[in-house]
């Protein structure tokens, strides 16, 4: 660890305070709140997929006329995305989280309102703006909480909130909607927001790293510092500073990604979003329809599949991060990639009726949300504090044009009436052009 720069007696260095600290309680607390919000916040993105089947058939529609809705959500995504990062390195990302998640569980419960599909987009679309908030604030709020050494593996941890709402849907899937229809699937969405919209009130606080960037006297600083060590030696006249290098440049934190050292690897790492939410949507939104409809699966056995898929994922969502730390991104992320695009093709060769389908889902959960959790870790670790989450933001952005494509190519494929086999290789391709943008994002980088 470096040692802290020599610095005037009321002047203290948070970013040398926060690095050195051991994980306590303050860390477990965060990573729990935002464990939780990303939990919902994927839910709430990917149900529409989860429920397609039942519906399409209460709207008296086919299924493929519900493309538009995955690729308009995807565009409000995109749009959201564009300013919440800018908003949140303004406001702060405790206040932006509240106000979007807030926002996005009102919704939810207006979506069960919805009579025709024209509707339920509309409602979609504007939820959707708010759910861009959820990814970016978390990964810089919890990279902003971290230790330097323990930094991706955090991101990671929380990450897990993001792969665990695939639980959510595996319970309606098996649970609910045949019993009390696709509304369901929102009063569930709904009500799990308020209850995590609470808790977060009360319980999440602000980044310590943002308030020191934005008033470095001020004195929530000390008492949050305080809590962390009580043995610190500060006072009333104690400045809180940070060694951040871009906070001086005079730069909009969106300019500074263009920089020319970091233009290339804003760029790859775009390309990796891109790729790789090209492909966790196009199974998102179409996965249902391909086993159910066209493989003949039962929605129990599916619910299997999901379930599989989410364990693996939370696991390799989980150790990702450490994983990073421990070998570097080059090293892991790429094997990470190709090991989902060779699951995920594996899908229309095997036994879709047996162990098989769970062993693959599993697979196929485990490698993708081990990539997708160490994209986002990787872009906390390539930005600073000043522009982290504007960073993490805007290659989430470029993932959300990757959202809109998926479902798109998904339409496009059964409207053609591509075989099962046909669908799950041109489904994994992506994942391997996302293993190749991060091997040439140079080491130096982060």
């Amino acid at each position: 660890m470096k040692p802290a720069p020599d610095l005037p007696i009321n002047d203290l260095d948070v970013d040398h305070f926060l690095d050195r600290q051991r994980i306590g309680w303050h860390h477990i607390r965060v990573i729990a709140l935002l464990i939780l919000v990303m939990l919902i916040d994927s839910y709430d993105i990917f149900i529409v997929g989860a429920i397609l089947p039942f519906l399409a058939s209460d709207m008296g529609v086919k299924p493929q006329a519900f493309t538009s809705i995955f690729i308009l959500q995807q565009l409000a995504l995109l749009i959201g995305t564009f300013f919440i990062g800018p908003i949140s390195d303004r406001f702060g990302r405790r206040r932006t989280l509240l106000v979007c998640t807030t926002c996005f569980t009102l919704l939810s419960f207006a979506t069960t309102q919805a009579t025709t599909p024209a509707m339920l987009i509309a409602i979609r679309c504007i939820a959707s703006l708010f759910f861009a908030s959820v990814i970016p604030n978390a990964i810089a709020l919890s990279s902003e909480i971290a230790p330097q050494r323990l930094r991706a593996g955090i991101v990671s941890l929380v990450f897990c909130g993001f792969t665990g709402g695939h639980f959510i849907e595996a319970f309606v899937q098996a649970y609910t909607l045949e019993h009390f229809g696709w509304q369901s699937a929102f009063w569930v969405g709904g009500g799990l927001g308020l209850m995590i919209l609470a808790l977060l009130y009360f319980y999440l606080p602000e980044s310590i790293r943002f308030r020191a960037r934005r008033d470095p006297a001020d004195p929530r600083i000390g008492s949050a510092l305080l809590a962390m060590d009580p043995g610190l030696n500060i006072n009333a006249q104690t400045r809180f500073i940070l060694q951040d290098p871009v906070a001086d440049t005079g730069r909009t934190s969106v300019s500074a990604l263009f920089t020319k050292s970091r233009i290339a690897p804003t760029l790859l790492l775009w390309l990796a979003f891109l790729t790789s939410f090209i492909v966790n949507h196009l199974v998102g939104s179409w996965n249902t329809t391909v086993l159910h409809d066209m493989a003949g699966l039962s929605m129990q056995h599916l619910a299997a599949g999901l379930s599989c898929s989410t364990i693996a994922g939370i696991m390799g969502t989980a150790t990702s991060g450490f994983v990073m730390d421990r070998f570097g991104a080059r090293n892991v992320v790429p094997i990470f990639f190709l090991g989902g695009a060779l699951a995920i093709g594996s899908l229309g060769y095997i036994d879709l009726g047996g162990a098989d389908f769970l062993l693959a889902s599993a697979l196929s959960g485990y490698f993708i949300n081990s990539g997708l959790a160490a994209i986002n870790a990787l872009g906390a670790l390539i930005y600073p504090s000043s522009m982290r989450a504007t960073g993490v933001a805007w290659a989430a952005g470029a993932g959300r044009a990757g959202g809109m494509l998926g479902p798109a190519i998904g339409g496009v494929m059964l409207g053609l009436h591509s075989s099962v086999a046909t669908i799950y290789l041109v489904t994994a391709m992506p994942l391997v052009i996302a293993a190749l943008a991060i091997m040439f994002i140079r080491r130096s980088t982060y």
